[in-house]
């Protein structure tokens, strides 16, 4: 009896560790991202609950996009398309990482985006600055 107890308790902690493993996902650097440790900071100082980090890479959107879409549920993507004043489309894909329904009530989730845009006016206008032809990879994980 012992015996069947030990194994009925551990195949129920196999099961919470699976259903907790497949809520929450580990964020996977992508191959050959470099981490810009000044973006994440100014990014996590746009709200004191935010941790962000920031990575870039050359390689194309569609192929960052490919790879976090084969790893995360996708989010539809909430913004309206953005254009750069010279008429490039800025692409972005959301990705939550935690296995919230949405955007709004996930603790982690990330962003992938090409071109980078370093700052945007304060007023919220499309004055763009420290444009990068560079794929960028943000995590962001509230406190």
């Amino acid at each position: 009896m012992e015996r069947l107890s030990n194994r009925l308790i551990a195949c129920c902690s196999v099961l919470v560790l699976a259903g907790t493993l497949s809520v929450a996902q580990d964020f996977k650097q992508y191959p050959g991202a470099k981490l810009d440790e000044q973006a994440g900071r100014q990014a996590s100082a746009t709200a004191k609950d935010l941790e962000c980090q920031v990575y870039t890479t050359s390689d194309a959107y569609d192929k960052v996009h490919a790879f976090y879409k084969s790893l995360y549920k996708e989010f539809p993507t909430p913004f309206p398309t953005q254009k750069l004043p010279n008429g490039q489309e800025v692409k972005w894909a959301f990705f939550i990482l935690d296995g919230s329904k949405d955007l709004s009530h996930s603790k982690y989730w990330m962003k992938i985006q090409r071109p980078y845009i370093g700052t945007i006016a304060e007023d919220g206008s499309a004055d763009f600055k420290d444009i990068r032809d560079v794929s960028v990879i943000q995590t962001v994980r509230h406190r």
